[in-house]
C-alpha cells in the first residue's frame, strides 16, 4: 500500500471513529435534593399543592458567579412557582438535578438540610430545578440556573 493511500485510510478511520464517539455523549441529569417554592400565601399550603397547576418556574439569580472553593447553598437562592392566575404558589416541591459527570467536582454537602455545592474546578454548572406538581397540560416545568466557578 502506498504511503498516500496508508494515510488517508488512517483518516478516514479515526474520523469515523470520532463520529461513533460524539454520537455516544449524553447528558445525564442526577437528583441530588429537593426544594420547595416561597409564596406568598402560606396559609393551608398543603392543600393547595393537590389541587395545584405550576405554569412557571423562577429561580434568582440565574446565574451566580462563585469562586472555586466558595460555597453556595440553595437557601441563598429565591425558588418561585407560579400557577395560571400569575400568582405565586407557596410550597411547591421541585427537584434539584445536576449534570451526573460534574457531581465529584460541585462537592456536595447538606449542613442543616441545606444542599451546599463547593465547586473545585473552574467550570460552568448548570443546575435544574423541576416542579413536581404537572402544568395545566400535564407536563412538567422548571428552571435552570448557572454557577460559573472561577
Amino acid at each position: 500500500m502506498s504511503p498516500m493511500i496508508r494515510v488517508i485510510a488512517m483518516g478516514l478511520s479515526l474520523s469515523g471513529c470520532l463520529a461513533a464517539a460524539a454520537q455516544d455523549f449524553k447528558i445525564v441529569w442526577s437528583p441530588v435534593g429537593e426544594v420547595v417554592s416561597a409564596g406568598k400565601d402560606t396559609v393551608d399550603a398543603v392543600s393547595a399543592r393537590a389541587r395545584a397547576k405550576v405554569v412557571r418556574v423562577d429561580v434568582e439569580p440565574a446565574i451566580v458567579p462563585i469562586a472555586v472553593g466558595k460555597q453556595l447553598c440553595i437557601s441563598a437562592l429565591q425558588v418561585r412557582a407560579f400557577g395560571p392566575d400569575s400568582a405565586a404558589l407557596a410550597g411547591v416541591p421541585l427537584t434539584i438535578e445536576i449534570r451526573q459527570d460534574q457531581r465529584s467536582d460541585l462537592q456536595l454537602t447538606r449542613p442543616n438540610g441545606d444542599l451546599c455545592m463547593r465547586p473545585a474546578r473552574p467550570a460552568e454548572y448548570p443546575i435544574r430545578f423541576t416542579s413536581k406538581l404537572p402544568a395545566p397540560d400535564d407536563t412538567k416545568r422548571g428552571a435552570q440556573i448557572f454557577l460559573r466557578a472561577s
